[in-house]
Protein backbone atom coordinates (compact mmCIF):
# COMPACT_ATOMS: atom_id res chain seq x y z
CA UNK A 1 0.00 0.00 0.00
CA UNK A 2 2.90 2.40 0.64
CA UNK A 3 3.77 2.66 -3.07
CA UNK A 4 0.64 4.67 -3.76
CA UNK A 5 0.95 6.97 -0.75
CA UNK A 6 2.42 10.01 -2.57
CA UNK A 7 -0.21 9.85 -5.29
CA UNK A 8 -2.99 9.47 -2.74
CA UNK A 9 -1.72 12.49 -0.80
CA UNK A 10 -1.95 14.58 -3.97
CA UNK A 11 -5.44 13.25 -4.59
CA UNK A 12 -6.41 14.04 -1.00
CA UNK A 13 -5.19 17.64 -1.34
CA UNK A 14 -7.08 18.09 -4.60
CA UNK A 15 -10.29 16.70 -3.07
CA UNK A 16 -9.98 18.97 -0.06
CA UNK A 17 -9.42 22.03 -2.23
CA UNK A 18 -12.40 21.18 -4.41
CA UNK A 19 -14.59 20.46 -1.38
CA UNK A 20 -13.63 23.66 0.39
CA UNK A 21 -14.41 25.66 -2.73
CA UNK A 22 -17.76 23.98 -3.21
CA UNK A 23 -19.03 24.19 0.36
CA UNK A 24 -19.89 27.43 2.07
CA UNK A 25 -21.21 26.86 5.58
CA UNK A 26 -23.09 23.70 6.50
CA UNK A 27 -24.75 22.50 3.36
CA UNK A 28 -27.94 20.51 2.98
CA UNK A 29 -29.50 19.07 -0.14
CA UNK A 30 -33.11 19.21 -1.17
CA UNK A 31 -35.39 16.60 0.42
CA UNK A 32 -35.81 13.34 -1.43
CA UNK A 33 -39.13 12.75 -3.15
CA UNK A 34 -41.07 9.71 -1.99
CA UNK A 35 -41.31 8.34 -5.52
CA UNK A 36 -38.62 5.65 -5.76
CA UNK A 37 -38.67 5.97 -9.56
CA UNK A 38 -37.38 9.55 -9.53
CA UNK A 39 -34.06 10.13 -11.30
CA UNK A 40 -31.44 10.69 -8.59
CA UNK A 41 -28.44 10.98 -10.90
CA UNK A 42 -27.96 14.65 -9.96
CA UNK A 43 -27.51 13.87 -6.28
CA UNK A 44 -24.11 13.64 -4.62
CA UNK A 45 -22.59 10.40 -3.34
CA UNK A 46 -19.77 9.71 -0.92
CA UNK A 47 -16.43 9.27 -2.66
CA UNK A 48 -14.70 5.92 -2.04
CA UNK A 49 -12.36 5.59 0.92
CA UNK A 50 -8.70 6.00 0.04
CA UNK A 51 -5.46 5.33 1.87
CA UNK A 52 -4.87 7.91 4.59
CA UNK A 53 -8.57 8.58 5.22
CA UNK A 54 -10.38 7.41 8.33
CA UNK A 55 -14.11 6.84 7.80
CA UNK A 56 -16.47 6.34 10.75
CA UNK A 57 -19.94 5.13 9.73
CA UNK A 58 -22.68 5.23 12.38
CA UNK A 59 -25.21 3.08 10.56
CA UNK A 60 -28.93 3.68 10.97
CA UNK A 61 -30.99 0.47 11.15
CA UNK A 62 -33.76 1.55 13.53
CA UNK A 63 -33.04 -1.61 15.52
CA UNK A 64 -29.93 -0.95 17.58
CA UNK A 65 -26.39 0.35 17.66
CA UNK A 66 -23.81 -0.41 14.97
CA UNK A 67 -20.78 1.49 13.73
CA UNK A 68 -18.27 0.45 11.07
CA UNK A 69 -14.87 2.12 10.89
CA UNK A 70 -12.26 2.14 8.14
CA UNK A 71 -8.92 3.18 9.63
CA UNK A 72 -6.16 5.01 7.71
CA UNK A 73 -4.42 1.89 6.33
CA UNK A 74 -7.63 0.01 5.53
CA UNK A 75 -7.93 -1.85 8.83
CA UNK A 76 -11.64 -2.20 9.65
CA UNK A 77 -13.49 -2.22 12.94
CA UNK A 78 -17.08 -2.88 13.94
CA UNK A 79 -18.54 -1.37 17.12
CA UNK A 80 -21.55 -3.44 18.22
CA UNK A 81 -24.23 -5.04 16.04
CA UNK A 82 -27.60 -4.69 17.72
CA UNK A 83 -30.97 -6.14 16.82
CA UNK A 84 -34.00 -5.41 19.02
CA UNK A 85 -35.94 -8.36 17.67
CA UNK A 86 -39.72 -8.44 17.90
CA UNK A 87 -41.43 -5.05 17.85
CA UNK A 88 -43.33 -5.37 21.13
CA UNK A 89 -42.09 -2.24 22.90
CA UNK A 90 -44.54 -0.10 24.84
CA UNK A 91 -43.01 3.15 23.58
CA UNK A 92 -42.72 4.27 19.98
CA UNK A 93 -39.58 3.04 18.23
CA UNK A 94 -38.19 3.62 14.76
CA UNK A 95 -39.32 1.78 11.69
CA UNK A 96 -36.62 -0.62 10.43
CA UNK A 97 -34.23 1.16 8.08
CA UNK A 98 -34.38 1.06 5.16
CA UNK A 99 -37.21 -1.50 5.54
CA UNK A 100 -38.22 -4.75 7.21
CA UNK A 101 -37.42 -6.71 4.04
CA UNK A 102 -34.08 -7.79 5.55
CA UNK A 103 -32.69 -8.19 9.05
CA UNK A 104 -30.45 -5.45 10.49
CA UNK A 105 -27.41 -7.69 9.98
CA UNK A 106 -28.30 -8.22 6.32
CA UNK A 107 -28.68 -4.48 5.77
CA UNK A 108 -25.37 -3.80 7.52
CA UNK A 109 -23.61 -6.44 5.41
CA UNK A 110 -25.01 -4.78 2.30
CA UNK A 111 -23.87 -1.36 3.53
CA UNK A 112 -20.36 -2.65 4.20
CA UNK A 113 -20.21 -4.22 0.76
CA UNK A 114 -21.19 -0.91 -0.81
CA UNK A 115 -18.37 1.03 0.88
CA UNK A 116 -15.57 -1.57 0.96
CA UNK A 117 -14.63 -1.65 -2.72
CA UNK A 118 -11.24 0.02 -2.21
CA UNK A 119 -10.28 -1.88 0.97
CA UNK A 120 -7.38 -4.36 1.06
CA UNK A 121 -9.55 -7.08 2.63
CA UNK A 122 -12.86 -6.27 0.97
CA UNK A 123 -15.80 -6.81 3.31
CA UNK A 124 -13.78 -8.71 5.94
CA UNK A 125 -13.79 -7.07 9.38
CA UNK A 126 -10.53 -7.04 11.32
CA UNK A 127 -11.99 -6.21 14.74
CA UNK A 128 -15.49 -6.46 16.20
CA UNK A 129 -15.65 -4.49 19.44
CA UNK A 130 -18.66 -5.33 21.62
CA UNK A 131 -19.23 -2.57 24.19
CA UNK A 132 -21.60 -4.61 26.41
CA UNK A 133 -24.18 -7.39 26.30
CA UNK A 134 -27.56 -5.72 25.79
CA UNK A 135 -29.70 -6.77 22.86
CA UNK A 136 -29.58 -3.43 21.07
CA UNK A 137 -25.80 -3.88 20.96
CA UNK A 138 -25.39 -7.63 20.25
CA UNK A 139 -28.85 -8.95 19.32
CA UNK A 140 -31.85 -9.92 21.41
CA UNK A 141 -31.99 -13.56 20.23
CA UNK A 142 -35.77 -13.84 20.53
CA UNK A 143 -38.15 -15.70 18.22
CA UNK A 144 -36.96 -13.63 15.27
CA UNK A 145 -33.54 -15.29 15.44
CA UNK A 146 -32.81 -17.58 12.49
CA UNK A 147 -32.06 -21.24 13.22
CA UNK A 148 -29.09 -22.90 11.54
CA UNK A 149 -27.05 -26.07 11.98
CA UNK A 150 -24.83 -25.71 15.02
CA UNK A 151 -25.01 -24.42 18.55
CA UNK A 152 -26.38 -20.92 18.04
CA UNK A 153 -28.98 -18.94 16.07
CA UNK A 154 -28.45 -15.93 13.82
CA UNK A 155 -29.36 -12.54 15.26
CA UNK A 156 -27.42 -9.31 15.52
CA UNK A 157 -23.68 -9.93 15.73
CA UNK A 158 -24.01 -13.71 15.26
CA UNK A 159 -25.90 -13.10 12.00
CA UNK A 160 -23.46 -10.52 10.66
CA UNK A 161 -20.58 -12.90 11.37
CA UNK A 162 -22.20 -15.37 8.95
CA UNK A 163 -22.38 -12.75 6.22
CA UNK A 164 -18.91 -11.18 6.53
CA UNK A 165 -15.75 -12.64 8.04
CA UNK A 166 -14.74 -11.24 11.44
CA UNK A 167 -11.12 -11.87 12.33
CA UNK A 168 -11.17 -10.89 16.03
CA UNK A 169 -13.98 -10.25 18.53
CA UNK A 170 -13.22 -8.21 21.64
CA UNK A 171 -15.79 -8.04 24.46
CA UNK A 172 -15.78 -7.34 28.17
CA UNK A 173 -16.15 -10.92 29.43
CA UNK A 174 -14.36 -13.50 27.30
CA UNK A 175 -13.64 -16.35 28.02
CA UNK A 176 -15.56 -17.06 31.25
CA UNK A 177 -18.17 -14.28 31.27
CA UNK A 178 -18.03 -14.28 35.05
CA UNK A 179 -17.40 -10.62 35.91
CA UNK A 180 -18.88 -9.46 38.20
CA UNK A 181 -20.69 -12.83 38.20
CA UNK A 182 -21.78 -15.30 35.56
CA UNK A 183 -25.42 -14.93 36.65
CA UNK A 184 -25.31 -11.15 36.17
CA UNK A 185 -23.77 -11.46 32.73
CA UNK A 186 -26.36 -14.05 31.72
CA UNK A 187 -29.22 -11.86 32.98
CA UNK A 188 -28.00 -8.91 30.89
CA UNK A 189 -29.69 -10.41 27.83
CA UNK A 190 -32.31 -13.15 27.83
CA UNK A 191 -30.52 -14.88 24.98
CA UNK A 192 -26.95 -14.35 26.15
CA UNK A 193 -26.28 -18.11 25.98
CA UNK A 194 -26.69 -17.80 22.22
CA UNK A 195 -23.89 -15.24 22.08
CA UNK A 196 -21.61 -17.28 24.33
CA UNK A 197 -22.24 -20.36 22.14
CA UNK A 198 -21.25 -18.26 19.12
CA UNK A 199 -18.02 -17.23 20.84
CA UNK A 200 -17.26 -20.82 21.90
CA UNK A 201 -17.70 -22.00 18.31
CA UNK A 202 -15.40 -19.24 17.09
CA UNK A 203 -12.79 -20.45 19.57
CA UNK A 204 -13.26 -24.04 18.41
CA UNK A 205 -12.70 -22.87 14.83
CA UNK A 206 -9.46 -21.10 15.84
CA UNK A 207 -10.92 -17.61 15.42
CA UNK A 208 -9.56 -14.89 17.71
CA UNK A 209 -11.52 -13.80 20.77
CA UNK A 210 -10.19 -11.46 23.45
CA UNK A 211 -11.28 -9.74 26.62
CA UNK A 212 -11.21 -5.94 26.53
CA UNK A 213 -8.18 -4.56 28.39
CA UNK A 214 -8.90 -1.20 30.01
CA UNK A 215 -5.94 1.16 29.70
CA UNK A 216 -4.35 -0.66 26.76
CA UNK A 217 -3.26 1.10 23.59
CA UNK A 218 -2.23 -2.05 21.71
CA UNK A 219 -5.42 -4.09 21.49
CA UNK A 220 -6.77 -2.37 18.37
CA UNK A 221 -3.84 -1.61 16.07
CA UNK A 222 -3.40 -0.92 12.38
CA UNK A 223 -2.77 -4.22 10.59
CA UNK A 224 -1.58 -3.28 7.12
CA UNK A 225 0.70 -0.22 7.24
CA UNK A 226 0.99 0.99 10.82
CA UNK A 227 4.44 2.56 10.34
CA UNK A 228 3.00 5.12 7.91
CA UNK A 229 0.60 6.44 10.57
CA UNK A 230 2.54 7.10 13.79
CA UNK A 231 -0.10 9.64 14.81
CA UNK A 232 -2.83 7.01 15.01
CA UNK A 233 -3.84 5.19 18.20
CA UNK A 234 -6.78 3.55 19.94
CA UNK A 235 -6.84 3.86 23.71
CA UNK A 236 -9.12 1.66 25.84
CA UNK A 237 -10.59 4.25 28.20
CA UNK A 238 -13.04 2.36 30.44
CA UNK A 239 -14.67 -1.02 30.97
CA UNK A 240 -15.96 -3.35 33.68
CA UNK A 241 -16.12 -0.44 36.17
CA UNK A 242 -12.45 0.44 35.63
CA UNK A 243 -11.13 3.59 33.97
CA UNK A 244 -7.73 4.48 32.55
CA UNK A 245 -5.69 6.78 34.82
CA UNK A 246 -4.19 8.70 31.92
CA UNK A 247 -0.70 7.35 32.60
CA UNK A 248 0.79 4.30 30.88
CA UNK A 249 -1.73 1.49 31.04
CA UNK A 250 -2.74 2.18 34.63
CA UNK A 251 -6.37 1.83 35.71
CA UNK A 252 -8.46 2.56 38.78
CA UNK A 253 -11.71 1.05 40.03
CA UNK A 254 -14.74 3.28 39.89
CA UNK A 255 -16.62 3.79 43.16
CA UNK A 256 -19.88 2.40 41.84
CA UNK A 257 -21.98 -0.42 43.31
CA UNK A 258 -24.29 -1.54 40.53
CA UNK A 259 -25.70 -4.55 38.72
CA UNK A 260 -26.61 -2.48 35.65
CA UNK A 261 -24.99 -3.97 32.55
CA UNK A 262 -24.85 -0.50 30.99
CA UNK A 263 -22.35 0.62 33.59
CA UNK A 264 -19.96 -2.19 32.61
CA UNK A 265 -19.78 -0.82 29.05
CA UNK A 266 -16.39 -0.49 27.41
CA UNK A 267 -15.20 2.83 25.96
CA UNK A 268 -12.45 3.77 23.52
CA UNK A 269 -10.92 6.97 22.16
CA UNK A 270 -9.33 7.06 18.72
CA UNK A 271 -6.72 9.70 17.93
CA UNK A 272 -5.53 10.38 14.38
CA UNK A 273 -3.17 13.32 14.25
CA UNK A 274 -5.09 16.22 15.81
CA UNK A 275 -8.46 14.51 15.39
CA UNK A 276 -10.12 12.47 18.15
CA UNK A 277 -13.32 10.39 18.43
CA UNK A 278 -14.97 8.72 21.43
CA UNK A 279 -17.52 5.95 21.87
CA UNK A 280 -18.57 4.37 25.17
CA UNK A 281 -21.60 2.16 24.71
CA UNK A 282 -24.21 2.80 27.40
CA UNK A 283 -22.08 4.31 30.15
CA UNK A 284 -24.32 6.70 32.02
CA UNK A 285 -23.44 7.36 35.67
CA UNK A 286 -22.32 10.97 35.99
CA UNK A 287 -19.33 10.00 38.15
CA UNK A 288 -18.22 7.48 35.53
CA UNK A 289 -18.68 10.04 32.75
CA UNK A 290 -16.67 12.57 34.74
CA UNK A 291 -13.73 10.18 35.19
CA UNK A 292 -13.85 9.24 31.50
CA UNK A 293 -13.93 12.89 30.40
CA UNK A 294 -10.94 13.73 32.60
CA UNK A 295 -8.67 11.34 30.70
CA UNK A 296 -10.16 12.05 27.29
CA UNK A 297 -10.13 15.84 27.37
CA UNK A 298 -11.43 17.85 24.40
CA UNK A 299 -12.58 15.45 21.70
CA UNK A 300 -13.71 16.42 18.19
CA UNK A 301 -16.55 13.92 17.80
CA UNK A 302 -18.41 12.09 20.56
CA UNK A 303 -20.89 9.22 20.23
CA UNK A 304 -23.43 9.94 22.94
CA UNK A 305 -23.40 7.67 25.98
CA UNK A 306 -26.58 5.61 26.45
CA UNK A 307 -28.21 7.09 23.34
CA UNK A 308 -28.48 10.48 25.13
CA UNK A 309 -31.15 9.28 27.55
CA UNK A 310 -31.81 11.59 30.51
CA UNK A 311 -29.47 9.51 32.72
CA UNK A 312 -26.40 10.15 30.53
CA UNK A 313 -24.46 12.97 28.85
CA UNK A 314 -24.12 15.03 32.04
CA UNK A 315 -23.18 18.68 31.85
CA UNK A 316 -19.78 17.92 33.42
CA UNK A 317 -19.01 15.30 30.76
CA UNK A 318 -20.03 17.65 27.96
CA UNK A 319 -18.10 20.59 29.44
CA UNK A 320 -14.89 18.57 29.48
CA UNK A 321 -15.30 16.80 26.12
CA UNK A 322 -16.08 20.06 24.26
CA UNK A 323 -17.08 18.20 21.12
CA UNK A 324 -17.69 19.82 17.76
CA UNK A 325 -20.03 16.97 16.75
CA UNK A 326 -22.28 14.73 18.85
CA UNK A 327 -23.62 11.55 17.24
CA UNK A 328 -26.66 9.79 18.72
CA UNK A 329 -27.39 6.12 17.87
CA UNK A 330 -31.19 6.06 17.73
CA UNK A 331 -34.02 3.54 17.84
CA UNK A 332 -36.22 4.74 20.71
CA UNK A 333 -38.70 7.64 21.05
CA UNK A 334 -36.49 8.94 23.89
CA UNK A 335 -33.23 9.12 21.88
CA UNK A 336 -32.33 11.85 22.77
CA UNK A 337 -34.11 13.37 25.74
CA UNK A 338 -34.45 17.09 26.28
CA UNK A 339 -31.90 17.75 29.04
CA UNK A 340 -28.89 16.00 27.42
CA UNK A 341 -29.74 17.73 24.14
CA UNK A 342 -29.91 21.08 25.90
CA UNK A 343 -26.47 20.50 27.46
CA UNK A 344 -24.97 19.46 24.12
CA UNK A 345 -26.18 22.68 22.53
CA UNK A 346 -25.30 24.95 25.46
CA UNK A 347 -22.56 27.52 24.82
CA UNK A 348 -22.63 28.25 28.56
CA UNK A 349 -20.70 24.99 29.07
CA UNK A 350 -18.06 25.83 26.46
CA UNK A 351 -17.90 28.36 23.62
CA UNK A 352 -18.11 27.75 19.90
CA UNK A 353 -20.35 26.09 17.41
CA UNK A 354 -21.32 22.44 17.75
CA UNK A 355 -23.56 20.04 15.83
CA UNK A 356 -25.85 17.20 16.87
CA UNK A 357 -26.45 14.29 14.51
CA UNK A 358 -28.83 11.36 14.88
CA UNK A 359 -28.35 8.01 13.16
CA UNK A 360 -32.08 7.67 12.64
CA UNK A 361 -34.73 9.58 14.57
CA UNK A 362 -38.34 9.13 15.60
CA UNK A 363 -40.04 12.15 14.04
CA UNK A 364 -42.42 12.57 16.98
CA UNK A 365 -39.41 12.93 19.25
CA UNK A 366 -38.00 15.75 17.14
CA UNK A 367 -41.37 17.49 17.52
CA UNK A 368 -41.46 16.78 21.27
CA UNK A 369 -38.03 18.38 21.67
CA UNK A 370 -39.31 21.60 20.15
CA UNK A 371 -36.82 24.25 19.06
CA UNK A 372 -33.81 22.18 20.11
CA UNK A 373 -35.18 19.19 18.21
CA UNK A 374 -35.08 21.27 15.05
CA UNK A 375 -31.37 21.85 15.65
CA UNK A 376 -30.60 18.14 15.21
CA UNK A 377 -29.24 17.70 11.69
CA UNK A 378 -31.19 15.60 9.16
CA UNK A 379 -31.34 11.97 10.28
CA UNK A 380 -29.64 9.11 8.41
CA UNK A 381 -26.38 7.20 8.30
CA UNK A 382 -23.75 9.50 9.86
CA UNK A 383 -20.31 9.35 8.22
CA UNK A 384 -17.32 11.18 9.67
CA UNK A 385 -14.50 11.33 7.13
CA UNK A 386 -11.13 12.31 8.57
CA UNK A 387 -8.72 13.40 5.86
CA UNK A 388 -5.07 12.41 5.59
CA UNK A 389 -2.90 13.06 8.65
CA UNK A 390 -5.99 13.90 10.72
CA UNK A 391 -5.74 17.67 10.23
CA UNK A 392 -9.24 18.09 8.84
CA UNK A 393 -12.55 16.23 8.82
CA UNK A 394 -16.07 16.41 7.49
CA UNK A 395 -19.47 14.95 8.37
CA UNK A 396 -21.88 13.52 5.81
CA UNK A 397 -25.44 12.29 6.36
CA UNK A 398 -26.51 9.56 3.94
CA UNK A 399 -30.09 8.65 3.11
CA UNK A 400 -31.16 5.69 5.28
CA UNK A 401 -34.53 5.18 3.56
CA UNK A 402 -33.32 3.36 0.46
CA UNK A 403 -30.27 1.49 -0.83
CA UNK A 404 -28.63 4.32 -2.78
CA UNK A 405 -27.07 6.15 0.20
CA UNK A 406 -27.25 9.61 -1.33
CA UNK A 407 -25.75 12.49 0.63
CA UNK A 408 -28.59 14.51 2.13
CA UNK A 409 -26.45 16.82 4.27
CA UNK A 410 -22.80 17.67 4.71
CA UNK A 411 -20.71 20.09 6.73
CA UNK A 412 -17.79 22.25 5.77
CA UNK A 413 -14.35 20.72 5.98
CA UNK A 414 -13.57 21.22 9.67
CA UNK A 415 -10.25 21.82 11.39
CA UNK A 416 -9.26 19.19 13.97
CA UNK A 417 -8.50 20.25 17.52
Amino acid sequence: MTGMKHMNRMNSLLILMMTAAAVSGCKGTEPFPEDAGVDKSHYEYLDPWQEGYMDIHQISTGRGNVAWLVLPDGTTMLVDMGDLGADDYSQEIMEPKPSAAKSPAEWVAQYIKRFSGTLPNGTDIDYAFITHFHGDHIGSFDNTAVSQPGSYKLHGITHLAKLVDIDKVVDRGWPNYSYPSSSQVASSNGGFSNYSSFMAERDKNKKQNEQFKTGAADQFVLKYDAESYPGFSVRNIAGNLYVWTGSGTGTKKLDLDTNDENEYSCAIRIVYGDFSWYTGGDLKNSNTENEVAKVCGPTDAVVCNHHAYKDAMSNSFIRQMQAKAYIIPVWDYYHPESEPLRWMLSTDLYPGDRMVFAAGLVNNNRLRLGENGEKIKPAGHIVIRVYEDGDTWQVFVLNDSDEDYEIIYKTDVLQSK
